[in-house]
């Protein structure tokens, strides 16, 4: 009889543990970033105020919340690019959040060197992570400049889970100016030179059609193309939607390929 009352009380034991530990997942700890509600950020003839709303924000993380979002385990981060004013980010990280909980716009600031910011980025994602319990996966999307960042963090960050770095019209390859502020490494082709990274790092490049981005356009060679080891290139269409498909509208189709999002051409 003692034995069928402990069995009994250890089996209640074990069930209460279970679903304590499922309401600890299912809300995961607060982390110490601002948080903007996804439904704050408007789109239509709002979109432009949503986007100030974005690049107003203090510098570091602003988690986009939604309460639909279902995917725990994996954190997003989103990486502007120079003087960007936020709206071409609105409707993606609206996207995003739907989607992932721990979805996040990283705020930095573009006077400051690429590799710079990228060190600055690898620490202030460190301690995200210690705040995100049971984070298995980060992925990183960097647009335009913010891509430069991205790429010099894939090798500064060293972190024992998968992670995605996703360039979006990104001048990889580097650029007049940026060569004359900043002292960065470069290959015998002049090209810029990023250290290696991990192998649980990967690293994908989402290109424009040089001629048909107005960011890049006016230059004689295409700041996109360069040869990286280990990089997997894409090169977008020249339309989405009918519509031209240039250096701010990239973040909307690469993220929505990345969610299996269908667009027409």
């Amino acid at each position: 009889m003692t034995a069928n009352k402990n069995n009994h009380r250890n089996g209640k034991a074990i069930i209460l543990l279970i679903v304590f530990g499922t309401i600890l997942f299912a809300f995961p700890a607060a982390d110490s970033a601002s948080v903007l509600q996804s439904g704050e950020l408007l789109l239509g003839d709002e979109v432009k105020a949503s986007g100030q709303k974005l690049m107003t924000q203090s510098a570091g993380f602003t988690r986009i919340h939604d309460d639909s979002a279902y995917e725990l385990r994996t954190v997003v981060i989103g990486v502007h690019g120079t003087k960007s004013q936020g709206y071409e980010w609105v409707e993606s990280v609206k996207k995003l959040a739907r989607e992932y909980r721990h979805t996040y716009f990283y705020r930095y600031d573009w006077d400051v060197c690429p590799d710079s910011s990228a060190k600055r980025l690898s620490e202030d994602m460190i301690e995200l992570m210690g705040q995100v319990p049971g984070a298995n996966r980060i992925v990183l999307f960097g647009h335009s400049f913010g891509g430069l960042v991205v790429s010099y963090l894939s090798g500064q960050v060293h972190i024992n889970i998968p992670v995605q770095i996703h360039t979006v019209a990104s001048p990889l390859k580097g650029y007049a100016s940026l060569n004359k502020r900043c002292e960065l490494n470069k290959r015998r082709d002049g090209s810029l030179k990023y250290p290696p990274w991990d192998d649980n790092i990967l690293h994908f490049q989402w290109r424009t059609h040089h001629k048909l981005d107005n960011a890049f356009n006016r230059m004689k060679q295409d700041p996109q193309d360069v040869d990286l080891y280990d990089s997997e290139v894409t090169l977008l269409p020249e339309t989405m939607n009918g519509r031209r498909l240039g250096h701010n509208w990239s973040i909307t189709w690469v993220i929505d390929e990345y969610l299996r999002i269908p667009h027409k051409p």
